[in-house]
């Protein structure tokens, strides 16, 4: 992941890809645990990286600034999962109150633990993919001190569709959607390629079930804990014919027909020259999303 792909996705930020599903985004600041667009201290972060923007009290993830020093800056970086990730060197996003639950999964990319302001709930192991308590008992080990406890506690029809019978909720999908980058869903589990190796795992980034996880350690299951991504929520579909490039992905592995460049999901528009994106949007690996509200 140390491989300096920068110059890849500047070619795919000339690409134009349609329309775009971030005018619900920021226009105005707020404080973190509601869903805001600061810091908590009167600090108001730009809504888009590479724009002019670029603030030494910034997040890491929005300081136009290589912090962990990889090649890879902001958006770029598989790392950052938006502009209020305050830490760009690993996937945890370093807010307070942010990656602490191990057990109830809500938006991963809103900034915040709980389902309140997003209304995206379910058991982690719906998003393991356990289809038994007891695969449940066996994900959870290491991850909490009762996983038999808290293992049988687990319906597996109480997980959202498809692997349940649960709908998504709307505010979940119109929350968490438009804020989920291109390879994830909004539930954090995302198809992360090694660029060393070409390989690519479909993985959870959030640190609370992944604590292990790390770029040097995608090909580890036991630390890079695999998933199942939910297709009704997020952008998760990247790689092959999609011509999206995953997070850390080479698009010299793209299929022959993308013509060696990436595409963004329908609905996105491809990052402006140098990384631009409009207010309310956040350029992530080379497409705008949208950023929470």
């Amino acid at each position: 992941m140390k491989t300096i792909w920068l110059s890849a996705f500047v070619t795919l930020a000339m690409v134009a890809c349609g329309g775009h599903h971030g005018g619900n985004g920021v226009d105005a600041p707020g404080t973190t645990g509601d869903g805001g667009n600061g810091d908590g201290n009167g600090v108001i972060f730009p809504d888009a990286p590479f724009s002019g923007m670029c603030t030494p009290t910034a997040a890491q993830c929005s300081n136009c600034i290589d912090d962990d020093n990889d090649g890879k800056i902001d958006g770029f970086d598989p790392e950052c999962t938006g502009p209020l990730d305050r830490d760009e060197a690993t996937f945890a996003t370093g807010i307070p109150g942010d990656n602490k639950d191990a057990i109830n999964q809500d938006c991963f990319f809103d900034g915040d633990s709980g389902a309140g302001n997003d209304g995206c709930n379910q058991h982690v192991c719906c998003l393991l993919g356990a289809m038994t308590k007891q695969e449940c008992i066996n994900d959870l080990q290491g991850l909490v001190n009762n996983p038999q406890t808290e293992g049988n506690k687990y319906d597996i029809t109480q997980c959202y569709k498809p692997l349940g019978t649960v709908d998504i909720p709307q505010q979940c999908i119109n929350v968490c959607g438009p804020i989920s980058p291109p390879g994830c869903d909004c539930f954090g589990c995302c198809q992360v390629c090694d660029p060393a190796t070409s390989m690519c795992y479909t993985i959870d980034v959030n640190p609370a079930v992944s604590p292990d996880c790390t770029p040097d350690t995608l090909g580890d299951p036991t630390k890079c804990k695999r998933c199942v991504q939910n297709t009704l929520c997020g952008e998760s579909a990247c790689g092959g014919t999609t011509c999206v490039l995953c997070p850390g992905q080479d698009p010299n592995t793209l299929p022959p027909e993308c013509n060696g460049s990436g595409s963004c999901p329908a609905g996105d528009v491809a990052c402006g020259s140098g990384g631009t994106c409009d207010v309310g949007t956040y350029c992530s690996n080379g497409c705008c999303i949208g950023t929470i509200q």
